[in-house]
């Protein structure tokens, strides 16, 4: 992959700061090349395209704030990590954590304005774009990687769509200009997102190379589609985004497409004995980000930080959330954990970003990879979905019996009733079907970022290991625009 991601240049107004409209074009940084040049070839354009996928693979994104870190802190995750002493300050998002929040969607914005840059110049200099199947695929790659950042920016600044779909949330915006964009309305923004995915899968489809794994004998561009935003991507972001909108019709379309990438055959689920020697699970990713020397960025995390900061829950809530008393002891997900000790406490730290293996040319092992999009989503869209309470229960229990090695069968009973059960200590006011599904995304997600988006979308009023225990989470969800939208996007 090294010969993959090795060329980079970085596009013009690459800002660290303010993401208002009126800003985006004012810099030139001292990285930044001539677009008329980067542009005058075919290279240029692969070169563009790469760099979207160096920048969402930072620290300030995917590489930790929208992953392992920020999020799953605001998911309850962890009870242990370096510098926090007060967990409800987590949700102070324009207080002690406005920056991080800033700056996440400062980022993200600036990835978008570089691929709505790219997206006028693939058009406009289509001509030097000769190799065949390029065009399609790039620009099919573009409109997928827009609809993923602007999906993510309405999962976190938006409201709680299944409550408030008509609610003010983000600008979607579709060009590179100084042009103030609107905040729309959180349904507005779910349907642009859609039609993006649309029109990014007529292209992909027939024209994406569908190579998931090195193959020297064709071009690089068109190996390892896992990471870049390919025609399987595109579905499954289908899948994620359809459920999200969450009405009977929609429904019904994820688990179509659901279905379609798990009967794909392109991706499978890990077997029981593989997770525990690649917990990252290679085989399931369906879109993920090459992050070359991981270990610089995960290590201080997960491994060099000291026992009493490290980031990690104590071992008894480890232990309830995999139902170790009952059976859960044999899920290889718990067992990919190891132990620390902290004045007498254990201590339970996630080894899924181990980058201790080798990844050879003739086999992806997901050394250096960042999993945005797994197969077992597709398998919890599908449960979710499916309306036959057996059918539904069988997808988890595909997922299930892999991960744990036993023939578990879900509750089918009152399905779709309000559960009466406590579940990780607590009566959670949800369905049978969604406390089924929740358990599995405490398992399966750890360390993703998923589990805060899957409580918020079903708005969850409190979880396990809530960080504010005493308050209704309702009110904690949304993060606030920054100050400076309102200040320079015309959007007072």
């Amino acid at each position: 992959m090294k010969r993959l991601y090795f060329r980079i240049l970085i596009l013009t107004t690459l800002l660290a700061g303010s993401t208002s409209c009126a800003e985006w074009l004012d810099v030139q940084p001292k990285t930044s090349v001539e677009q008329d040049d980067l542009f005058a070839r075919e290279t240029g354009f692969k070169d563009a395209l790469t760099g979207f996928y160096l920048l969402m693979g930072t620290e300030n994104l995917y590489a930790q704030n929208l992953t392992y870190s920020y999020l799953d802190m605001l998911a309850g995750r962890y009870e242990s990590a370096p510098e926090i002493y007060d967990w409800t300050t987590l949700y102070a998002y324009d207080g002690t954590y406005q920056t991080t929040v800033n700056t996440i969607y400062s980022k993200m914005y600036n990835i978008i304005a570089n691929i709505n840059n790219f997206l006028y110049f693939v058009d406009a200099k289509r001509d030097v774009i000769t190799t065949p199947n390029y065009y399609e695929t790039m620009k099919g790659e573009a409109l997928g990687l827009r609809a993923f950042l602007h999906f993510d920016l309405l999962r976190l600044f938006g409201p709680i769509y299944s409550q408030n779909p008509d609610d003010k949330a983000i600008p979607y915006r579709t060009a590179f200009n100084n042009e103030a964009t609107p905040i729309l309305p959180a349904r507005e923004v779910l349907d642009l997102c859609i039609a993006d995915l649309l029109e990014a899968e007529k292209l992909l489809d027939g024209h994406d190379s569908e190579i998931f794994n090195y193959d020297d004998t064709v071009d690089a561009f068109t190996e390892m589609r896992q990471m870049r935003m390919n025609v399987w991507a595109v579905r499954a972001m289908l899948a994620r985004a359809y459920c999200y909108k969450g009405d009977a019709e929609s429904k019904a379309l994820a688990l179509q497409y659901a279905r379609s990438v798990i009967e794909s055959g392109k991706f499978s689920l890990a077997t029981y004995s593989s997770i525990t020697v690649s917990p990252i699970m290679p085989t399931e990713q369906i879109f993920a980000l090459y992050i070359y020397d991981y270990y610089q960025i995960v290590d201080p995390i997960f491994v060099d930080a000291s026992s009493s900061n490290i980031l990690s829950a104590y071992q008894a809530t480890v232990e309830t959330w995999y139902e170790t008393t009952s059976g859960g002891a044999s899920d290889r997900r718990f067992q990919t954990f190891r132990n620390v000790s902290d004045n007498g406490r254990i201590k339970k730290v996630s080894q899924k970003y181990s980058q201790n293996g080798s990844s050879s040319r003739d086999n992806y092992s997901g050394l250096n990879s960042q999993p945005l999009i797994r197969l077992a989503e597709m398998y919890y869209i599908a449960a979710e979905c499916e309306p036959d309470a057996t059918t539904a229960a069988s997808y988890l229990n595909a997922v299930i019996v892999t991960r744990t090695g036993q023939n578990n069968s879900t509750q089918t009973r009152n399905f779709d009733q309000i559960d009466t059960r406590q579940i990780y200590g607590q009566v959670t006011g949800q369905t049978v079907r969604i406390n089924e599904l929740m358990k599995e995304y405490v398992k399966e997600f750890y360390g993703e970022g998923q589990l805060f988006f899957f409580y918020k979308r079903l708005n969850f009023k409190t979880f396990s290991n809530c960080p504010t225990p005493q308050d209704d989470m309702t009110t904690h969800y949304q993060m606030p625009l920054p100050d400076n939208e309102y200040t320079f996007g015309n959007n007072n």
